[in-house]
């Protein structure tokens, strides 16, 4: 929201419908239109009218014939009991509005409104000519730093059409720069109360939506739980791997000594003292890591529950804003974001699976990217569930497939890892992670042979690697960097890459290819290549 300037909200209003140009200073009167008919009803009134329509039609005495018609139009009702005559105040409004009071035109034209409701089409007229110049002189005082006369003249906006957006947002967009988030949001959503539902301020009712949510997400995302969580996740999950070979160690030193007693053997003495020692150790070790683990489970609870209270305010906001716009990536992300860092595992991929009914043509990199950082901070539920829906849309993003295998990976799932890792090995085959990651593939489902057959390719059967570091597509084609490195320990032998360039379809659209020399051991070359060409989403690359 500090991206809110003035230049922004100067942008923000400067689609403010202009209302009909003045109809002062044309060098003619224009009465009151039907069919708001207004009998003069008193002589000062007729005076009032007289000296308002000399003002329009002669410039030069227009000050002075303004000066007689406001003494003896505020005198009529002062002094001559004419305060419910609507004509009286009607007139009253006309002179303010020419003087460009906005306070008195608006509080003029209410009371001849109220006695006269016919002329409403005809004061609104006036009104928008004021409120827009309100507005205008508002945005002017905040972009000359005047930041107290702007708010008056916002405030003053809103009441003069208290059916329009602009104002409230203008004020919102204020004090968002200010960083008083409380009062902005009190405007943002006053601002889309105001729009409604009338579709001429559809989109700022969706723009003060919008930033109201991101107003309550900006105010927790430094939550020092928020920061926690992730740390305390992965302690847990250390803990939790390495407790099962303690526990099994422990198991064969007790089943050990069990199997002695039985048999009526015993140790050396020295060899007791050191079995007692290491058994003993082995199983406070134990003890240690399960009650450390309880108290990391019980500190993230804690800190679970912090943030759902701390969540909900901007949790709620998103679930409305998502409600009326079911396919605002940037809400269902930022939403499943909150959901995953609150321990709201299903809820978070919920909103995936809500977000694939309704946005089905899409641009999907903003979903890589939280799928990635999902992942990334150990939310794998959610990051898989982001993830495979953004894969729909662009099959080949290797990072993404990468990301999911581990996140599958993680998640222990034996039927989805495999697939994905061999879809990262066929566009990435001379990358030890991309080897491994089918090897744990095969691992899962129990195939020992493929798992030692991969390993050994990523361990010692890959001569040379290739590492892709950049891949930026745009819409005139796309940038790829990458590093060669010979991992043994003697000269590498020469060989020809071919990088085919894929749009969303698999389709190959561009290819280009680059030779790699014999490289001396540990050595590296760097790649760097350019494709021309629509629509490229991904990339591969084969050796020969």
């Amino acid at each position: 929201m500090r991206a809110v300037t003035r230049v922004a909200l100067a942008a923000l209003c400067s689609g403010l419908s202009a209302a009909p140009a003045s109809l002062w200073g044309q060098g003619q009167w224009v009465p009151p239109q039907p069919p708001c008919d207004l009998p003069a009803g008193h002589f000062k009134v007729t005076g009032g009218v007289l000296y308002l329509k000399n003002a329009a039609e002669k410039p030069n005495q227009r000050d002075q014939q303004l000066a007689q018609a406001r003494k003896v139009l505020t005198d009529v009702i002062a002094q001559d009991h004419q305060e419910k005559n609507p004509a009286a105040w009607y007139y009253l409004g006309r002179y303010y509005f020419e003087v460009s009071d906005a306070r008195g035109t608006d509080t003029a034209f209410a009371r001849a409104l109220a006695l006269q409701p016919k002329c409403a089409d005809d004061i609104r007229g006036y009104r928008s000519q004021i409120w827009a110049k309100t507005v205008n002189g508002g945005l002017a005082a905040w972009q000359e730093g005047k930041e107290d006369s702007a708010v008056v003249l916002f405030h003053l906006a809103a009441r003069l059409e208290p059916t329009n957006p602009k104002p409230f947002s203008a004020l919102a967009g204020l004090y968002a720069t200010k960083d008083n988030d409380d009062s902005a949001l009190v405007y943002y959503r006053q601002a889309a109360a105001a729009a409604g539902s009338d579709t001429t301020f559809a989109r700022d009712r969706k723009d003060a939506l919008s930033n109201a949510w991101r107003l309550l997400v900006r105010r927790v995302q430094g939550h020092p739980a928020a920061q926690e969580i992730p740390q305390l996740r992965a302690r847990r999950d250390s803990i939790s791997r390495a407790i099962p070979g303690d526990s099994t160690v422990l198991a064969k030193l007790v089943a050990s000594s069990q199997s002695r007693k039985a048999r009526r053997t015993t140790l050396a003495p020295a060899d007791q003292r050191l079995f007692v020692r290491d058994s003993t150790a082995r199983g406070q070790a134990v003890e240690r890591a399960r009650s450390a683990r309880a108290a990391i489970g019980q500190q993230l609870a804690a800190d679970s529950a912090a943030l759902a209270d701390a969540f909900a305010p901007a949790v709620a906001a998103l679930r409305d804003y998502l409600a009326a716009y079911p396919d605002a990536v940037d809400a269902a992300t930022s939403l499943a974001a909150l959901y995953a860092q609150s321990s709201r595992p299903r809820d978070a991929a919920a909103v995936f699976d809500s977000l694939a009914t309704h946005a089905r043509d899409i641009e999907p990199t903003d979903v890589f990217t939280t799928g990635e950082r999902l992942v990334g901070q150990g939310y794998y539920e959610a990051g898989t569930r982001a993830l495979a829906f953004a894969l729909e849309r662009n099959p080949y993003r290797r990072e993404a497939l990468y990301s999911l295998g581990v996140a599958y990976y993680q998640l222990h799932d034996s039927t989805n890892l495999l697939p994905i890792a061999q879809r990262v090995l066929a566009l990435d085959p001379l990358n030890r992670a991309s080897l491994k990651l089918v090897a744990a593939g095969w691992d899962f489902r129990r195939r020992r042979d493929s798992t030692v057959a991969y390993l050994a390719r990523a361990d010692s059967g890959l001569a040379v690697e290739v590492l892709v570091s950049v891949f930026i597509p745009d819409s005139a084609g796309a940038s790829l960097s990458a590093l060669a490195t010979n991992l043994k320990s003697v000269p590498s032998k020469a060989f020809h890459l071919s990088v085919e360039f894929l749009d969303a379809h698999g389709q190959v659209v561009a290819t280009v290819a680059q030779d790699v020399p014999a490289l001396p051991p540990g050595q590296s070359q760097e790649i760097d290549l350019k494709a021309t060409a629509k629509g490229i989403a991904g990339w591969r690359y084969r050796a020969s």
